[in-house]
């Protein structure tokens, strides 16, 4: 008797909204302190994201990290973007 064994691993209720929520709030952190709007832009989406996730999902972590992510990369776009329209006035 021969057995089948599946080489693709298993995968067990990971939300994809919530995975895209993650990496575009790391990806809003970052681009929050080099290009402000940049990170704007992509600290929206992940709040967005995040909430759509814990919403249609089970609220795991990773929805709420890129919300919380997403939270801070607002918050740090606009903190760079005041400083710098202050050193430039």
């Amino acid at each position: 008797m021969t057995t089948q064994h599946s080489t693709t691993p298993s995968v067990k209720n990971q939300n994809g909204l919530a995975i895209a929520s993650l990496i575009t709030g790391i990806v809003g952190v970052v681009f929050a302190f080099l290009f402000a709007i940049i990170g704007l832009a992509f600290g929206i989406v992940a709040v967005a994201l995040g909430a759509v996730a814990r919403r249609n999902g089970k609220q795991n972590g990773q929805a709420t990290a890129g919300l919380v992510l997403g939270v801070v990369a607002i918050v740090g776009s606009i903190v760079n973007m005041v400083i710098a329209y202050n050193m430039l006035t």
